[in-house]
């Protein structure tokens, strides 16, 4: 499959001469973040899920409390493409594996790498369909998404949060559309609304698959109905300008490049092909996790 590089590279570069909305310099660094107070489980409602549907180990905003578990730093991944990033290693371009490329999107955020607990309680609400975990994880990236709303002077207002969606049937089988968790609870935290603009097309799974199995897989894997593209319409005209797409992992980029494309199509055709009309749209990314990395030691500045 195509690496995030190779499919964004068709993406034609976005007009510079109009920026929506003024944006803060990308490269300046957010403070630590804090642990955060989020409501618990009922330790009758962890009994349940444990006993009764295999569910091992303590819910995550139970660890998170007790280890003081924080999300990455803005500095230790990119602004633009969401990577790991050692210490002054981006910039107002993004980093070195994405400065150079167009990108249908205008910014990443992430919680963490996709490794350890946090790997294990995405596949534990994937897979295992445990919603109180699904609802912890996104109320941690709504507060991501908060955090970076303000630091581009953004009123949640004017955001849209947008799942990765799921067909139909594999909803079926699973019991879980596990994104529209995440996304309804990245919502409660950041003040931001949600709407399933998007459709999924029934498709093989990702896990196990190549790198070109997986680009051929993805292909026209999303659309829109007309009666969403009008609703994309009318967001624009309440000033609703900002769309964040919501998933929960980020292996090679394809899928985030192919739902901002989806997106961007419904933007150019709802108002005739005219970008100067649409162009007031932007679309970032927001995951829990990326994946496909190997392990960076980024050495924290002191003060």
């Amino acid at each position: 499959m195509k690496s995030l590089i190779e499919q964004a590279e068709s993406e034609p570069a976005s007009d510079a001469a109009f920026q929506w909305p003024p944006k803060a310099d990308p490269t300046v660094i957010q403070p630590v973040s804090k642990p955060i107070e989020i409501r618990l489980p009922h330790p009758l409602v962890e009994s349940f899920e444990t006993e009764l549907l295999g569910r091992t180990g303590i819910a995550f905003d139970r660890w998170a409390q007790q280890t003081g578990w924080v999300r990455d730093r803005a500095d230790r991944y990119c602004w633009r493409c969401a990577g790991s990033i050692g210490a002054h290693e981006t910039d107002g371009e993004g980093c070195a594996t994405c400065r150079a490329i167009s990108l249908p999107w205008e910014r990443a955020i992430r919680l963490s790498r996709y490794h350890e607990v946090v790997r294990q309680e995405v596949l534990m609400l994937k897979f295992g369909a445990w919603r109180p975990t699904g609802r912890g994880l996104g109320m941690h990236l709504g507060l991501a998404i908060r955090d970076q709303l303000a630091n581009a002077q953004i009123p949640v207002e004017q955001v849209v949060l947008v799942p990765i969606p799921m067909h139909w049937r594999r909803r079926m089988v699973r019991g879980i559309d596990h994104t529209l968790i995440l996304a309804r609870a990245a919502a409660r935290s950041s003040g931001c609304r949600v709407d399933q603009l998007l459709h999924a097309r029934l498709r093989n799974e990702q896990v196990g698959l190549s790198k070109t199995a997986r680009a051929r897989n993805m292909k026209n894997a999303f659309f829109l109905t007309k009666f969403d593209r009008g609703r994309v319409k009318k967001s624009m005209a309440q000033n609703r300008r900002l769309f964040i797409l919501i998933d929960d992992v980020r292996t090679t980029g394809a899928t985030f490049v192919l739902a901002s494309k989806a997106l961007k199509t419904a933007f150019s055709d709802e108002f005739g092909g005219n970008s100067r009309q649409g162009q007031g749209a932007e679309i970032w990314t927001a995951c829990v996790g990326v994946a496909g990395e190997t392990r960076r030691e980024v050495v924290e500045s002191e003060g």
